[in-house]
């Protein structure tokens, strides 16, 4: 790639990863404005004992149920309104947790 094709102006990269950390899992988002930095914030993760997860935690059912279970939280999530739709009631900080789910067919 020449200089000619990189893109004029400031561009932001990001990153996000489903990782562990100190007995914690969730989804950590390292943003950048420049992707040099973003390489190098990546390679410190490992240095702080920072570990990834699968990219998508495979989704668990509570045994009888039929119903997800949250894979930062590890309790059952609650119905949407969206029929097949679910999602984790945890309070997270200020918000709550974002984790999301579809009821796959014949479960």
């Amino acid at each position: 790639m020449t200089e000619d094709a990189l893109p004029a102006g400031e561009m932001k990269y990001s990153f996000k990863a489903h990782v562990q950390a100190h007995g914690f899992a969730g989804d950590l988002i390292i943003s950048s404005t420049t992707i040099n930095d973003l390489v190098k914030s990546i390679k410190l993760l490992e240095r702080a004992g920072i570990a990834p997860t699968t990219a998508s935690p495979s989704q668990k059912i509570e045994q009888g149920t039929g119903t997800p279970v949250c894979p930062v939280h590890q309790r059952p999530m609650k119905p949407s309104r969206k029929p097949g739709s679910f999602y984790c009631s945890a309070q997270v900080g200020e918000g709550y947790c974002q984790e999301k789910a579809r009821q796959e067919h014949g479960m």
